[in-house]
């Protein structure tokens, strides 16, 4: 650009010609500068964990042996850990309250085996507690989608 004098203004930019005779000239293109972008999407989220001493030192020597950060030693465990060995997850209120009627029912159904062993007729009774046992447990059954 030491030779280069501005000839006319346009919207894409300037327009540089060569002072040796009218050849364009491209403007210089900018240099890059620092480190190449992150091709992984960016992370911006902080998780703090406290850890013993003892967990610390045993994932700070797993980082070392892989080359890794500890993050991604982190990262790798709880994205690589199935689901049926991660904590469950809280039930719901309706949940809680439907396991207390279980366990109502329960007591119900045992009191209906102590009378039968005691030469009660109580098979009307048993099967409408076993019906609402079974609605009860059909609703409390796990769903596969979850």
């Amino acid at each position: 650009m030491f030779f280069a004098s501005l000839k006319t203004r346009s919207p894409a930019g300037l327009t540089l010609t060569c002072p040796f005779g009218d050849h364009p000239m491209q403007p210089p293109t900018p240099r890059r500068r620092g480190r190449q972008p992150k091709t992984t999407p960016h992370q911006v989220h902080t998780v703090s964990v406290r850890l013993t001493e003892a967990e610390h030192r045993e994932l700070a020597t797993e980082a070392a042996t892989y080359r890794k950060s500890m993050g991604e030693i982190l990262r790798a465990v709880w994205a690589g850990t199935p689901d049926e060995a991660r904590p469950p997850r809280p039930r719901t209120v309706e949940e809680v309250a439907q396991l207390r009627q279980l366990i109502g029912m329960a007591g119900n159904l045992n009191q209906l085996t102590k009378q039968l062993h005691a030469g009660h007729n109580v098979s009307e009774a048993a099967r409408q507690v076993l019906v609402q046992l079974y609605r009860l447990l059909d609703d409390l059954a796990p769903d596969p989608a979850r």
